[in-house]
């Protein structure tokens, strides 16, 4: 994360969509902003062509002057970045052209041009300094003399591309710069840079991805980030060109009907390709990539919109919804935040950027407020630029955010126990492997006071070979392997056949529980492989049950970041920092040894996870394995097994909880009832707990995929449709439950007064008769 004493082009960015925000129509961060006035008007939808106008307008620049004014350590921050660009020197093709990997060395000159056009042209048009313009010039000038903006290795792919993400580089870089230089440009100098931009950004990137006749890819060959971060760079030289070159709307428009369906795109099943996006806003490829795809794209959309004042942007419906995505991967710390970081991603990753141009395109949702505060309690750098932003009027921040959120179409899932500082965060994930989606169904990670604690191995440089070999693979992710192998390695390249799945989410009454279908990834060795967390108070149950078509032997991973001791009694104890776990497998007896793994973003360093293996090989097996997070005080556990059922029974001071799974299910297909001590239920799983008092009544219940629970002969709970539920008798009745049953009925002493289902007050009918509430909606 940068500082405010390495200003980068994100950083000015950020500054700029506090400052002009109120360009576009949708949102006023600050109102004493008005827009530009259209200098050719022409009725509704004419663009407004006059420079600059991408990012900021004269309005704009003399409220960033004020802010500027009282933001001493911004403007010197700013400056001295200005000061180092001006002295760079400018990087011949030749040197691009060098270095290891796809991109040989481009993306270095890109970042630069990058850089150059959005710092020095936003410090030439608020000082006047004639160095930053020349610099901006020169620059300009020199790399329209390259050959290409895209690394020489894509020319001999079958069939040749001749664009790529560092062509987007330039392209961001091109489009500021020529913006925010068009008055200081003599008209020689225009069309030497326009006939670069169309040269070696639009038509490249257009051939490649958009237009009949020429297109290369479509969205089922390079549909996820790709697609959009290029086709974002050549729009922005577009949006820049328009009024100087009559081809400039068509391309827009054109490239506009690509982003709509780049966003609605929904898979293939010949390709083994899934959508790109949920609607509910992520990208299956993660938190990493979600952003970089998002971002670029919103560089577009929100020049687009400056330039287009009077126009309705698309409405697309991802975007009404990413910010809960970034705010629910979130975890907020003592010294800043960390990232969910499934594939290729990192604890560092910060949305910043992403929400404040959400803001700025009038996206303005709470959850983008509510991560801003989060995110920025890291960094006293870029806390000013924060305050810089809450300058601007403030609407409503969200403040009941849910503490469990489910995205069953990319397979992800989250739990926390609040939204304080070093709380405790469980993230899950059992979904689609491809590309930056790493072969990991079922895995899972936690972060408990402050820090990392059961981890994700992380990623390294792409031309490592050991990105390949290790990092994407199943090994280095918390799952269970067969025989000593995973998933598929060719997963990555070509695509998972059949995905796994996250479903049933649960969080009420004290317990939080999601269940994976992890079978589909790993169905050359397994015809079941579930995996189900089950959190109540400080003790996280994981209940794997994994069938193989033959017998072999199955390893349970943990992969931790810290260090472990091994105790006694068979668990093992985590601790990195303040954080600490006790991991204790519980059934059936394990050993424990180390496997050598590598650590994250450090494929030269070494990092050891633990490997917990069953006794002998079995066709069949049913782990239990405990994560109790307060390892001051460890349930006492007993194993209650009978033919029909294994079960937990888990005792602490307060209570006692059991835990039972049908192994009849397990075996039959047919609706199979259990027979816990004087319990009958058809679910697959049954738990209960009382207060830790012999006859005490339960005080909670739950059941997953079951359609009744009864007690000595009478009905507890009946549902036609199985479904998975929690809930807890008294008064007010409270039901938590997935939406696979619309009617139930739950064992009800006398009719209550109130029943929440869902934390929704519903109506009900109480049969005297039975003793059963009926809820339906």
């Amino acid at each position: 994360m940068n500082s405010i004493g390495n200003f980068s082009r994100r950083d000015v960015i950020k500054l700029m969509t506090v400052a002009g925000a109120a360009m576009c129509r949708p949102v006023a961060l600050l109102a004493d902003v008005v827009s530009g006035k259209n200098s050719n008007p022409g009725g509704v939808g004419e663009p407004l062509i006059v420079h600059p106008r991408l990012f900021y307008n004269a309005a704009s620049l003399a409220r960033l002057r004020e802010i500027l004014m009282t933001e001493a350590e911004t403007d010197a921050a700013l400056k001295r970045r200005g000061e180092e660009l001006l002295a760079a020197p400018l990087i011949p093709q030749s040197v691009a052209m060098q270095g290891e990997g796809q991109h040989a060395n481009y993306g270095q000159p890109g970042n630069q041009m990058s850089d150059m056009g959005i710092t020095l042209g936003l410090l030439y048009q608020l000082t006047g300094d004639k160095r930053y313009a020349d610099k901006l010039r020169q620059a300009l000038l020199y790399y329209a003399s390259y050959v290409r903006w895209t690394g020489q290795s894509f020319e001999r792919r079958d069939p040749p591309w001749s664009s790529e993400l560092d062509t987007a580089k330039f392209s961001f870089g091109y489009a500021t710069g020529y913006d925010a230089l068009y008055s200081f440009l003599s008209e020689a100098d225009r069309k030497i840079i326009s006939e670069a931009m169309v040269r070696l950004s639009v038509m490249p990137i257009l051939d490649d991805w958009v237009l009949p006749g020429r297109r290369i890819h479509s969205f089922d060959s390079m549909g996820h980030n790709w697609w959009g971060v290029c086709v974002a760079g050549a729009g922005l030289c577009a949006v820049a060109l328009l009024g100087d070159d009559a081809r400039a709307q068509g391309w827009i428009d054109a490239m506009d009907a690509g982003f709509e369906q780049w966003f609605n795109y929904r898979g293939n099943v010949l390709q083994n390709r899934v959508a790109t996006f949920e609607r509910s806003g992520p990208s299956y490829e993660g938190v990493n990539y979600t952003k970089y795809g998002l971002t670029e794209y919103l560089h577009y959309r929100l020049a687009w919109q400056n330039t287009f004042p009077d126009r309705a942007a698309a409405n697309l419906e991802p975007l009404q919804h990413v910010a809960r995505f970034f705010l629910y991967t979130i975890y907020p710390t003592s010294n800043g935040s960390l990232a969910v970081n499934f594939n290729d991603s990192s604890l560092e990753v910060d949305a910043t950027e992403t929400m404040l141009l959400l803001i700025a395109c009038g996206f303005n949702s709470p959850e983008a407020r509510r991560y801003l505060e989060l995110v920025h309690s890291r960094s006293q750098g870029k806390g000013t630029l924060i305050s810089l932003l809450r300058q601007s009027p403030t609407p409503s921040v969200l403040s009941d955010a849910p503490k469990s959120v489910i995205y069953p179409e990319m397979g992800w899932a989250v739990m926390r126990s609040s939204w304080e500082k070093d709380a405790t965060l469980l993230a899950m994930k059992s979904g689609y492997t491809w590309n930056h989606a790493h072969a990991d169904a079922g895995s899972f990670i936690l972060f408990k006071d402050g820090s990392p604690l059961i981890v994700d191995s992380g990623t390294c440089l792409y031309d490592r070979r050991e990105y390949h070999e290790y990092y994407c693979q199943s090994p280095a992710h918390n799952v269970i392997l067969f025989d000593g192998a995973g998933q598929p390695p060719d997963d990555i390249a070509t695509g998972c056949k059949f995905s796994g799945h996250m479903q049933s989410l649960i969080d009420g009454l004290g317990l939080r529980y999601v269940c994976a279908d992890a079978t589909g990834p790993m169905t050359r060795w397994f015809s079941r492989n579930y995996r189900h967390w089950f959190w109540s108070g400080d003790v996280i149950l994981i209940v794997d049950d994994v069938t193989g078509h033959t017998a072999g032997q199955m390893d349970w991973l943990l992969h931790f970041d810290g260090s472990y001791k091994e105790n006694p009694d068979g668990s093992v104890h985590l601790k990195n920092g303040r954080a600490e776990a006790i991991v204790k497998m519980l059934c059936p007896p394990a050993t424990i040894r180390e496997g050598a793994g590598l650590a994250d973003h450090d494929p030269d360093k070494q990092a050891p996870y633990l490997i917990f293996s069953a006794a002998s090989p079995l066709q069949s097996r049913q782990f239990i394995t405990a994560v109790c997070l307060n390892p001051d005080v460890v349930p006492k556990f007993e194993i209650l097994e009978q033919q029909s059922y294994l079960g937990l029974r888990l005792q602490t001071p307060d209570s006692v909880e059991e835990l039972y799974l049908d192994l009849r299910a397990i075996r039959g297909p047919n609706t199979i009832d259990m027979q816990p001590r004087e319990w009958v239920t058809d679910a697959y799983l049954m738990h209960i707990k009382r207060a830790n008092a012999e006859g005490q009544p339960v005080q909670r219940f739950f059941v997953s995929d079951g359609s009744y629970l009864r007690y000595k002969g009478r009905s507890m709970f009946e549902s036609l449709s199985k479904l998975t539920a929690c809930w807890a008798p008294g008064e007010p009745l409270e039901v938590y439950s997935d939406n696979t049953s619309a009617s139930i009925q739950i064992a009800a002493e006398a009719p209550p007064r109130n029943v929440k289902w869902n934390n929704r007050v519903v109506a009900s009918r109480y049969d005297d008769q039975s003793k059963l509430v009926s809820l339906h909606v």
